[in-house]
């Protein structure tokens, strides 16, 4: 008797399980259009511009398997309908890697795309947010050329080896939305070869694309910003001797900040380290005072560098690394907008303490 109560109670689950799997919504590879890439532009008179990239699985495999798709609109919510008259099988948002603004339209501002498009359970939080310094349009049609969907591979070789902090939806929404910090995005430019590159990165005031920065900052920043950072740094040091310059790679940094009330000033201090891979051959390093001057050398390159980069995010009114939250944290009278009004006077004290963990691989 127990053996057939045990019975039916197994196939009672049994009928549950696959009840429930038949719920679930089968979606063939070759039946739907699943779109990689989805770019924004802003159009003259005033409406959205979709492009978007997916792959063709329907074609042949000696054909091109990129397709390529443009829609103007009123709204993003009409994107979707109005691109599935072109094709021959439904449009699928749910696996975009990349969302990329047009430089002009993200100047202009992207709060009713963010409210109405980037919150959208359809999308995962790790896909990847990117402003073009030309436009989406312009960018996905040089991107088709090279026959590749391989942008977000490409910003993701840049946060894991280069020098870009690492940056997703879930970090742009944070920034986007919070108290005492502004949103940041890796850039997507046209390089001289006319093949799609990732440039530096870009900085949002409040919906509003402010300030761009070069390779060289978005290293600085990177390293304060992500501990995990291997940005490389090229100091020179005699302009008019190639042979003179030291190339270093961060290992490993922390950053601590450190706000006085009373002075209302912040301090920096960043422990860092990094390995060398090139250095003049005046410098033996098997001496203690030589591996002494040289670490005087790059720290003062890179406090100078870090005060310059926090006086350009203070001329530009923007702050990406939240210095505005982290008063907040330590100050319970803390005001946005009484903070902002300071901001661009605030007083920032930066100290790095290096520490060179290799070197000597080149000379």
């Amino acid at each position: 008797m127990k053996k057939t109560k045990k019975h039916l109670i197994f196939f009672f689950i049994l009928v549950c399980i696959v009840s429930l799997l038949g719920c679930n919504r089968t979606r063939i590879i070759d039946k739907i259009s699943i779109v990689h890439v989805f770019g924004f532009d802003q159009a003259d008179n005033g409406e959205l511009v979709g492009t978007a990239l997916f792959p063709q699985y329907t074609k042949s495999k000696s054909s091109d398997q990129i397709e390529y798709l443009e829609e103007q609109a009123s709204s993003s919510v009409l994107f979707v309908p109005k691109m599935a008259a072109h094709t021959s099988t439904p449009v699928e948002l749910s696996k975009i890697r990349v969302l990329l603004f047009g430089k002009k339209y993200a100047e202009a501002g992207i709060q009713d795309m963010v409210d109405r498009f980037m919150t959208t359970p359809q999308l995962g939080t790790n896909i990847h947010i990117a402003v073009s310094t030309h436009s989406a349009r312009e960018t996905l049609n040089t991107f088709k050329k090279e026959k590749s969907l391989t942008l977000a591979d490409r910003i993701e070789h840049n946060m894991q080896g280069q020098s870009l902090p690492t940056m997703n939806l879930h970090v742009f929404l944070n920034h986007f939305y919070g108290e005492g910090m502004d949103a940041y995005v890796p850039m997507i430019n046209i390089d001289e070869k006319d093949m799609v590159s990732v440039e530096g990165m870009g900085v949002f005031k409040g919906d509003k694309f402010k300030l761009q920065l070069d390779s060289e900052q978005t290293a600085l920043f990177s390293i304060l910003e992500d501990y995990r950072s291997q940005a490389t740094f090229k100091i020179p040091l005699d302009e008019r001797n190639r042979s003179e310059i030291i190339i270093i790679k961060a290992f490993r940094s922390k950053s601590k900040w450190d706000w006085n009330p009373k002075k209302k000033q912040m301090n920096l201090r960043l422990q860092l380290e990094m390995t060398m891979s090139q250095h003049p051959r005046k410098y033996n390093l098997e001496k203690v005072q030589e591996i002494n001057k040289i670490k005087k050398l790059i720290g003062t390159n890179l406090e100078k560098g870090i005060r310059d980069l926090l006086l350009t995010f203070k001329e530009y009114e923007v702050d990406p690394l939240g210095i505005g939250n982290i008063v907040r944290s330590k100050d319970r009278n803390w005001d946005e907008a009484s903070f902002y009004q300071l901001y661009p006077t605030l007083p920032i004290h930066v100290d790095v303490n290096l520490q060179i963990i290799h070197s000597g691989l080149e000379s």
